[in-house]
Parts: C-alpha cells; sequence; structure tokens
C-alpha cells in the first residue's frame, strides 16, 4: 500500500473518530435535557409524594405490631377452634355409638313385643273359636237330632251332607 493510500484510510478513520464524538456528543445532549426536562416534571411528585410516604411510613409502624398481634391471635384461635372441633367429633362419636345401643335395644324390645301381641292373638282366636267350633258342633248336632225325629226316619251315611260330614 502507497503512503498517500494509507494517508487517506488514516484521514478517513480519523474524521469517522470525530463524526462518532460529535454524534455521540450530541446523544449525550439530549439525555442531559431529557434529564433536566424529566426532573423538572418528578420535584413536584417528589414533593407531594414526600408527606404521603412519610404517613405511610408511620403507619406501617404503627401497624405492623397491631398486624403481628392480630396473626398471633387468629393462630390461638384457630388452635382452640381445631381442638373445639376434636372435641365435638369425639361426642359426636360418642352419641353415635350410644344411639347405635339404643336403637338395637328398642328394635329387641319392639320385636318381642310384636311377638307376644301375636301369641296373644293367636291365643285369643283360638280361645274365641274353640267355644264357637264346640257350639257349631253342638247345634249341628241338635240339627240333625230334629231333622231325624221329624222326618221320622233317618238318612243313610251316603246321603250325608258336609255339614254333617264335618260332624261326623
Amino acid at each position: 500500500m502507497s503512503d498517500d493510500t494509507f494517508r487517506l484510510v488514516v484521514a478517513s478513520g480519523v474524521l469517522l473518530a470525530a463524526l462518532c464524538f460529535l454524534a455521540l456528543t450530541i446523544a449525550v445532549v439530549v439525555l442531559v435535557r431529557t434529564m433536566n426536562h424529566l426532573k423538572n416534571r418528578i420535584e413536584p411528585l417528589a414533593e407531594k409524594s414526600g408527606p404521603i410516604l412519610e404517613m405511610v411510613r408511620s403507619s406501617a409502624t404503627e401497624l405492623v405490631p397491631r398486624i403481628m398481634e392480630i396473626s398471633t391471635d387468629a393462630v390461638e384461635i384457630s388452635k382452640a377452634a381445631r381442638e373445639q372441633v376434636n372435641r365435638v367429633g369425639e361426642l359426636l362419636k360418642d352419641f353415635s355409638e350410644r344411639a347405635k345401643a339404643q336403637v338395637a335395644r328398642i328394635d329387641g324390645a319392639v320385636e318381642q313385643t310384636v311377638g307376644t301381641v301375636q301369641h296373644a292373638g293367636e291365643s285369643a282366636i283360638e280361645t274365641v273359636l274353640k267355644p264357637v267350633r264346640e257350639v257349631n258342633g253342638v247345634m249341628a248336632g241338635i240339627k240333625t237330632f230334629i231333622s231325624v225325629y221329624s222326618h221320622g226316619r233317618r238318612q243313610s251315611v251316603d246321603h250325608a251332607t258336609q255339614d254333617e260330614e264335618m260332624f261326623i
């Protein structure tokens, strides 16, 4: 490469570096103006938010112990509630077992009572029907007696009626 070409390349490199420095300077100036503009817009907000932030900070310092107390109380209440639920569960289980035993006992008593009432009903029916059968038998005998003596002759066994067969 010749000296003239080398000088031309170096000169173009220096020119390119100068252009980069110029672009960088413009970018920095634009950035500084934007930052100043942003600073001017944020400063009033910061002045207004300062008391608000201080109030939030003081409220937070006051509320943190209260919140801690409330959370501690809530944990204690939940433990107590859990214990009570366990106790109620045990009571319900005990009540259920006792109720099952009582129902079984009542079921046995009702079954025994039904059996006794059924036996008493059968005995009463038998007691009432036995004399009725006897009276029917006696009445059938009297009817046959009257029939035989009123007709003067006795029917043969072959001509016996169904009532008479039952009596015989």
